[in-house]
């Protein structure tokens, strides 16, 4: 019998056969499959048969389970089916990710120094993000963190692979928010292809009891994709006011301003569209309004149905206004399909991008209370060096190192206190303080401490301040299962055949 307890069985998700279809050594007698599509995984004996797509495809636990000792990399995600190129039968086909059947983990890959980061450095970083992975294998070159959902995500045709692109927005987002914390994040790694396969001896940490709901992981990608929206928005306009690159220089601008044909229709872009896009290119370009205006007004009178000339102006001050950066890449090829535009595709590297900007900070007369709080964040992470837990600071003191009214610093800290992330405690009156710390301040206060010191320095916490005994509990959490992975795992992994 296979052991219902253990690791690989928690990872695919009953997404192929848990017995072999034939040849089966120990299916016991009318066992029933649980019902539902099985898939394939492809398994790999090294790393160089892996780079020559030299491997086996298994379609059951039980092969995986007969192979396990032998395997080096695999396929965590399950795939809907799978072949050899060859008649010998040594080099596989098959995964690729519109062949995917189902998500059953995202993992990251941090090709980094060990000198420099830890699994422990993982960890910390998955307890700020409030997303601490399942599983870190350890590699020759870094770290693989696992981060296993508690239901597997199923992968269908239906919109154009719509399930695929989110999932792979999801991926996304955790590489990009650990890339802030940890160094070596493999962004070029396909987060659904082949990774480590996990064994005792490079499992470094390990809690089968952390999983992810996939409805709470993509609402927290989106949070993380809002974020980084906003950073990459201020990035492109500064990128935008220095760049040297001309979009006017380009053989689509060129191929658009020679088309006769265009004109306005449901489903496509007309007239205006063709206007637009092209003035925006002559804006980021820093062609001169009037000289726009100009060879718009030319652009329209050669169209077999032009616009008014009132239009084209009103079309060009609205390119002008500042609220975007340039043309559109989708715009252009949209347009190019349509109209049978001629494009470059080495000038892709170099695509404007038409965005309506925020102001920047420094712009406006207010700043949001969400940049305050990372104000707050920085400023207590700044402080809480040599593993001290927390800052304590006057109001006026924060006040003048926040550059924040007194009004809004009420506001701030009222609305702090039901965050996971800070910690946070007020004394009113005279000698009043407010003590601030944060879940990483905590966590690296802990970490590493005697016996001794850990439980002297957990008193006063907890007495000084309650909450933060539920970020301690996280961490000791974590210490325990880390310290204590090898016995479940001979149970979970080693007893399995």
């Amino acid at each position: 019998m296979i052991e219902e307890n253990n690791t690989y069985k928690l990872i695919l998700k009953k997404g192929i056969r848990t017995y072999k279809f034939k040849n089966s050594k120990g299916c016991p007698p009318n066992f029933k499959e649980a019902p539902g599509k099985k898939g394939v995984t492809f398994a790999f004996r090294n790393k160089e048969a892996m780079t020559q797509a030299k491997g086996f495809i298994m379609g059951s636990e039980e092969a995986i389970y007969e192979n396990k000792e032998k395997l080096s990399h695999w396929t965590p995600n399950v795939y809907s089916w799978g072949g050899y190129i060859d008649s010998n039968r040594k080099h596989v086909m098959g995964f690729f990710e519109e062949n995917l059947q189902q998500i059953n983990t995202f993992v990251i890959d941090f090709d980094c120094s060990k000198e420099n980061v830890s699994s422990d450095d993982i960890l910390v970083a998955g307890l700020e993000l409030n997303t601490v992975p399942t599983l870190i294998l350890e590699t020759p070159n870094g770290y693989q963190a696992y981060f296993v959902l508690d239901q597997p995500s199923y992968i269908s045709k239906a919109n154009d692979f719509k399930s695929l692109r989110t999932n792979k927005a999801i991926a996304r987002s955790l590489k990009v928010a650990f890339s802030k914390e940890i160094e070596g994040v493999d962004f070029g790694c396909n987060p659904f292809g082949i990774f480590r396969f996990p064994s005792e001896d490079n499992i470094v940490y390990y809690d089968p009891t952390n999983l992810f709901n996939f409805k709470k992981l993509m609402a927290w990608s989106m949070k993380i994709s809002d974020d980084q929206k906003q950073e990459r928005q201020l990035l492109q306009k500064d990128n935008f006011k220095n760049a040297d690159f001309k979009q006017t220089k380009t053989s689509w601008f060129r191929s658009l301003l020679n088309v006769k044909t265009i004109k306005g229709g449901k489903g496509l872009l007309g007239r205006n569209s063709a206007v637009f896009t092209a003035s925006l290119a002559c804006y980021s370009s820093k062609m001169e309004k009037e000289d726009c205006i100009d060879l718009m007004d030319e652009f329209n009178t050669f169209l077999a149905n032009p616009l008014s000339d009132r239009e084209v102006k009103k079309i060009v001050r609205s390119a002008y206004s500042g609220r975007y950066s340039g043309a559109s890449e989708q715009y252009i090829q949209v347009l190019e399909e349509q109209w049978g535009i001629a494009q470059d595709r080495s000038e892709s590297l170099n695509k404007g991008v038409w965005y309506k900007f925020a102001k920047p900070r420094e712009e406006r007369e207010k700043t949001h209370y969400s940049e305050y709080r990372l104000d707050l964040i920085q400023l207590i992470e700044e402080r809480t060096k040599n593993k001290q837990a927390f800052i304590q600071m006057t109001r006026k003191e924060l006040m003048k190192e926040l550059n924040i009214p007194e009004s809004s610093l009420k506001d701030l800290l009222r609305m702090l206190k039901e965050d996971h992330y800070i910690v946070i405690q007020t004394k009113p009156g005279r000698g009043g303080y407010t003590r601030l710390g944060t879940t990483k301040s905590v966590v690296i206060s802990l970490l590493g401490q005697k016996k001794e010191q850990y439980a002297e320095q957990k008193k006063n916490l907890v007495k000084s301040l309650p909450k933060a005994e539920q970020v301690i509990k996280e961490v000791e959490d974590i210490q325990f299962k880390k310290e204590h992975w090898d016995s479940n795992l001979s149970l979970e992994i080693i007893n399995t055949s």
